[in-house]
């Protein structure tokens, strides 16, 4: 073999070599591309927590009302005449016992002059004087009568004697005998003039001293501590016995009449506070007090009606306003709290996330009532539970947080 052939020759095989070599390099790198690697564990999400509390919070019920006056006294003249002074008008604020309207006196005291002057004729009559006790007996016309039926009386005992003894005739004695039954008769009769006399006496002491007060009753005085709700007359206005002068309200304390819900009815108690605000006083809140609750529930609305009573002292409030008021049911009922910043409400639903072994669990809850920054939970968490306060849009189940106060 020449060496042409054999350089040749080993050309060849050198060239395959370095082929199947560049072919297995490039399978390799291919390879090495398509090798799967890791997936990273993500990193722990910031939040900060806050512990589930338990605290005493006060428990109320939502109602309205509506004020009203605590007395309304229409005020009558007790004695005819002319109105000659009202001393009030149409909103005046009055106090119990004050002077505010005078009928004139005239006839009153002429009445009163005529019964002085027939209780005296009378006691005249008797021999008596004004507040002596008076015996019958001292009468003149019953004295007279006594010493008649004393010796009526002697003389029939005489005449007795005599017919026993047979001295006069049976005619004698029976005219002896009915002197005796005369005299005793005018003398009966003497005593009951007398009493008649002593009743009169009583009747016109009786009749004096309803003109008396007939006097005392043309001063008008306000029976109650109130306001004028209205102004019937006029002075001058001819009055007679039960003509309406003015009428009087008592504003305080108040009255507010609401109407408890069903549900809430049993939990109602006399002595109960009740806060009150009305929209004429924004920003003004008045207390009261539950003092009478209706027997039995609204068969219509199905709700308990309570009446509160509202001081009133400063006469802000009127009668007739509408009043939202709060009935305090409890002052100091147990609590589940967090804060409101924990929760977090998705598609009509309520939850929070609750710190178990450093993984957030969500927790569906159910809210009640809010107290500053705080809200109560009625269900779904436990006092010295952990909640999620803060980052709550990157937290799902099973999330490892970093949790801080």
């Amino acid at each position: 073999m020449s060496n042409k052939l054999l350089a040749l020759i080993l050309l060849l095989s050198l060239t395959a070599a370095c082929s199947r070599s560049g072919s297995q390099g490039q399978e390799g790198t291919a390879n090495a591309a398509v090798k799967p690697t890791a997936t990273p564990t993500p990193a722990p999400v910031e939040v900060s927590t806050a512990s589930v509390l338990s605290r005493g919070l006060q428990r109320s019920v939502d109602v309205v009302g509506s004020l009203a006056a605590d007395e309304e006294v229409v005020v009558a003249a007790q004695a005819a005449g002319e109105l000659s002074q009202l001393t009030v008008d149409f909103g005046s604020f009055v106090k119990q016992g004050q002077v505010i309207a005078q009928i004139d006196q005239r006839d009153a005291k002429l009445k009163v002059e005529q019964a002085e002057a027939a209780l005296k004729q009378t006691l005249a009559r008797l021999g008596m004087k004004e507040g002596e006790r008076f015996d019958p007996q001292q009468a003149a016309d019953v004295k007279v009568a006594k010493v008649a039926l004393d010796w009526a009386k002697l003389d029939l005992e005489r005449n007795t004697k005599l017919i026993e003894n047979g001295d006069i005739s049976r005619s004698n004695f029976d005219q002896a005998q009915t002197a005796y039954n005369s005299a005793q008769a005018r003398y009966q009769a003497a005593i009951d003039a007398v009493n008649q006399q002593l009743a009169l006496v009583e009747q016109q002491r009786a009749a004096l001293n309803l003109a008396r007060k007939a006097i005392t009753d043309t001063v008008v005085r306000a029976p109650i501590t109130g306001a004028v709700k209205e102004k019937h007359v006029a002075r001058g206005a001819y009055m007679a016995v039960g003509g309406k002068l003015v009428t009087l309200v008592k504003i305080n304390p108040l009255r507010l009449r609401a109407d408890i819900p069903e549900y809430a009815a049993a939990q109602v108690r006399t002595g109960q506070t009740m806060n009150l605000t009305v929209e004429a006083l924004a920003g003004r809140t008045f207390t009261g007090r539950v003092v009478r609750i209706g027997p039995s529930l609204n068969e219509q609305t199905r709700a308990l009606t309570v009446e509160a009573e509202v001081n009133n002292a400063s006469n802000l409030l009127r009668p007739g306003m509408f009043a939202k008021s709060q009935l305090v049911t409890a002052k100091d009922a147990p609590a589940i709290m967090v804060p409101q910043r924990a929760i977090q409400t998705v598609a009509g639903l309520t939850k929070v996330f609750v710190i178990e072994n450093g993984k957030a669990v969500e927790r569906i809850v159910k809210t009640g009532v809010s107290d500053g920054d705080l809200i109560e939970i009625l269900e779904g968490v436990k006092e010295g539970e952990t909640v999620a306060t803060s980052n709550l849009d990157k937290l799902e189940t099973g999330i490892v947080v970093n949790s801080g106060k």
